[in-house]
């Protein structure tokens, strides 16, 4: 485990496989704007990042709907096994945090002989809700439904369960509580090519 807190980790030598990246995190713990500092870093194109939350946008509009969910997985699924088949490093904001959701492309991956990456994402609980509350429209999650990923997100997110499950690397990506901004944490964290 890399801890990207660390004061060694601030001059931004902190690098990421290119292979498979899970952006493993509740609702609201900073996943897509970390993604989107990426892609305004140049550390990865943005055809590289592939949301659960873009393509529903996508396929049915601003609705959400879990009857929908199958699509917009299947999509998902689609665009992760195309960019390992071709040996390109893709980032998965998707909240990540059960074990059946990371095993699919941990399994992709190895098919492809492509490294695993879990970049986690641990934010209180109190964070998360405010954070939450500041999303606007269809954005906002219920708060129920955060603290609920929040409190799985810390039953199946040990180091030993990734560990165990394939994962090679797990970056602690630094955030509010060390007092990292998103753009911060993009600039820390870099991605090996």
């Amino acid at each position: 485990m890399v801890d990207a807190s660390d004061p060694g980790g601030r001059r931004g030598d902190i690098g990421v496989p290119a292979g498979l990246i899970l952006l493993v995190g509740p609702p609201a713990a900073g996943k897509s704007t970390f993604a989107r500092a990426w892609v305004e870093r140049g550390r990865i194109d943005a055809d590289g990042v592939v949301s659960c939350d873009s393509i529903r946008n996508e396929l049915f509009g601003a609705r959400v709907d879990v009857g929908d969910d199958p699509a917009v997985f299947g999509e998902m699924d689609l665009r992760v096994a195309a960019r390992l088949a071709a040996a390109l490093a893709v980032v998965v904001d998707a909240t990540n945090v059960m074990p059946p959701a990371r095993a699919r492309m941990i399994a992709w991956a190895r098919q492809h002989g492509r490294p695993v990456t879990v970049l986690r994402f641990r934010v209180v609980d109190e964070v998360l809700v405010r954070r939450n509350a500041g999303r606007t429209g269809d954005a906002r999650v219920p708060t129920d439904d955060v603290l609920r990923y929040a409190a799985v997100a810390a039953q199946h997110t040990a180091d030993a369960q990734l560990f165990d499950e394939g994962t090679d690397v797990v970056i602690d990506v630094p955030g509010e509580a060390e007092g990292v901004s998103p753009a911060e944490a993009a600039a820390i964290i870099r991605l090996d090519v």
